[in-house]
């Protein structure tokens, strides 16, 4: 037998090595399992009306729900919505678990067992769902915990209008006269993806920040979406923390894919996807699979996801892979580059000097084109504006960011073009 808060041998029938084993199993109980009659939240819930609905339908009917999504999609917030009312719950918030222990064994069985954040520690959680096949368990996760019985909740953004009613209302929670009519809400709710977590944080800014600043920034996003409240698990406090918790969890191969797909915007076909990458679709699929890339026969990133794994790509092979790219994308036959046209135009937009691509105008307009980030469209305004001469602290001025941030645009542009001098920025941006 092994002891059950640190798993050294133990002689039965003793449950734990050490009188101080037993004290941290029985604080560790008391942290970890709430009523789900607990305090209550002091926010507003916006929203999700039918996900609530559908979620409870969804428990009435499976002994075990698994809800599922991105990062930052609001997985938390809405089971502990759906449970508020409920009793004889026992809820485990497993945000900071390195091992999950039985504590539906030490005391009374709840009728609803709540595994939140279940990502890191999915084979304990498995086995402890497996081991009482009688309890009804509802867990949170990116990736389901793939056992007999188990059905899954996909937890999708918020629509338009919910994300900007939540952005409103946690603008006017901070600030009473903030203008919930303004032009720009759309705009900076749709380029946080409308995810309820980029929302609430962005929303916090407005105490110190216009509206306008506010999307000025967004380019940066990891940089300023990072003013969660104290008494949130840190992957709650900030944008960056969200993503890259399931980043952490990929292994080398899925890393290298998932930097590779920050340059498919228009989306992940299948050929392509094993072009790029040795079992580049099976790749694609694994990543789906945690909640990394949404949607169906083209899976895709949420900008934000996007912008996060474009990050690690300048942190790593960039050039490689952006050369790679280029190579796969100019070798593509008919049909497939009709099909990645917008992979081909975004591509053609990040390299504009490279006669690798072609993109004929015509077919251009046919068809939706895919903008570049408001991150690489900055990157593109700081070479411009260092090929006119401006120092770093000009540049910062001129697009209201930190002297800090330019100076790791400028970084990050050496590493894009593959070059080593301002002088050769300059030269990039002239001729491009």
């Amino acid at each position: 037998m092994a002891c059950e808060n640190c798993g050294a041998p133990v002689t039965a029938p003793a449950k734990y090595c050490s009188g101080a084993c037993r004290q941290r199993a029985y604080r560790r109980r008391t942290r970890d399992v709430t009523p789900a009659s607990g305090s209550p939240r002091l926010d507003t819930f916006v929203g999700r009306t039918a996900e609530l609905a559908g979620l409870t339908k969804l428990l009435a009917r499976h002994r075990i729900v698994t809800v599922v999504g991105p990062p930052g999609v609001g997985k938390t917030r809405l089971v502990q919505e759906a449970i508020a009312h409920r009793q004889h719950v026992m809820l485990v918030e497993l945000a900071d678990a390195t091992r999950v222990t039985d504590l539906v064994a030490r005391g009374p069985k709840p009728a609803l067992l709540v595994l939140d954040g279940c990502e890191h520690v999915l084979a304990d959680c498995a086995a402890l769902v497996q081991r009482h096949p009688a309890l009804r368990v509802l867990a949170t996760s990116r990736e389901l915990l793939n056992v007999p019985g188990e059905q899954a909740y996909r937890l999708n953004p918020l629509e338009q209008h919910d994300a900007v009613r939540l952005f409103c209302d946690r603008a006017l929670a901070v600030d009473s006269e903030f203008d919930d009519s303004a032009e720009l809400l759309d705009t900076v709710c749709a380029r946080l993806d409308r995810l309820p977590l980029a929302l609430e944080l962005a929303a916090r800014l407005v105490r110190v920040l216009t509206l306008e600043e506010i999307a000025a920034r967004l380019g940066n996003r990891f940089a300023v979406l990072t003013t969660g409240p104290r008494d949130a698990s840190p992957h709650h406090r900030s944008l960056h923390a969200a993503i890259d918790r399931s980043h952490a969890l990929l292994t080398d191969a899925e890393r290298a894919a998932f930097r590779t797909f920050s340059l498919l915007p228009g989306g992940i076909g299948r050929e392509l996807a094993d072009a790029l990458l040795p079992q580049g679709w099976e790749m694609a699929k694994r990543l789906q699979a945690q909640s990394l890339l949404q949607g169906g026969e083209r899976p895709k990133m949420l900008e934000s996801v996007r912008l996060f794994a474009f990050g690690m790509l300048l942190q790593h092979d960039s050039i490689a892979v952006r050369d790679r790219l280029l190579d796969v994308l100019a070798a593509l036959p008919e049909p497939l580059r009709t099909e990645e046209a917008d992979n081909i135009r975004y591509a053609a937009k990040l390299v504009p000097d490279d006669d690798r691509l072609v993109v004929d105008t015509h077919e251009s307009d046919e068809t939706e084109d895919v903008p570049l980030s408001w991150r690489e469209e900055r990157l593109l305004r700081v070479a411009a504006m260092v090929a006119e001469g401006l120092t770093n602290k000009q540049i910062a001025d001129g697009l209201h960011v930190s002297l800090r941030t330019v100076e790791a645009d400028v970084r990050d542009l050496k590493t894009v073009l593959g070059v080593r001098s301002r002088a050769q920025i300059a030269a990039w941006a002239t001729q491009a």
